[in-house]
């Protein structure tokens, strides 16, 4: 593959396979570019059937506005803006589970699921512990199928709301700095 951007490396990544850990595959079939003599996919049926994957990249906002609770923003560091401002995680939930330490925020990802009422808001708040000490343990636990005690220094917190609910309309946001919380 190339790394200096340039070359083929769009065709190689094309044929770039995510699988779960606990797939039985070969973890080499799993990055194989797999293509014929004429260039094409070998499986261009297969293709369709696979979930599809959304790679995301972090941007300055244009406008500050667009970061507060109201416009369900994405977002990487800072303050988490809080889908539900009253049912906050509080407690040992916000520490680290090796050192002890507060959790950092890392970043926010706002993932709807329109099809069911009860996620019509959904945002994923992700927290970590700063100390590399921390989150080599955790990666070495995670790799044990059933740990005594599960010691995590990455946090994901879900919140999620119906349509209809006391903090936001049940329209979308206008998408600009006019859209208020329904409660302050």
């Amino acid at each position: 593959m190339d790394i200096n951007g340039k070359g083929d490396s769009v065709d190689e990544l094309k044929g770039l396979r995510i699988t779960n850990l606990d797939d039985d595959d070969d973890d080499d079939e799993n990055i194989a570019v797999d293509e014929d003599d004429n260039g094409e996919d070998e499986d261009d049926d297969d293709e369709e059937e696979q979930e599809s994957v959304i790679l995301g990249f972090v941007e300055k906002p244009e406008h500050s506005w667009s970061l507060l609770r109201q416009q369900f923003p994405s977002k990487a560091g800072g303050v988490p803006a809080w889908l539900d401002p009253d049912n906050l995680p509080k407690g040992m939930s916000c520490v680290c589970d090796v050192c002890g330490e507060p959790l950092q925020f890392l970043l926010q990802v706002y993932a709807p699921l329109v099809e069911k009422d009860s996620t019509f808001h959904r945002t994923l708040f992700v927290f970590m512990c700063l100390s590399m000490k921390c989150l080599l343990r955790d990666q070495h636990e995670q790799w044990k199928r059933h740990p005594d005690k599960q010691s995590r220094s990455v946090k994901v917190f879900r919140c999620q709301l119906p349509r209809a609910n006391s903090f936001y309309s049940s329209k979308p946001p206008e998408g600009n700095a006019t859209d208020k919380p329904l409660t302050p």
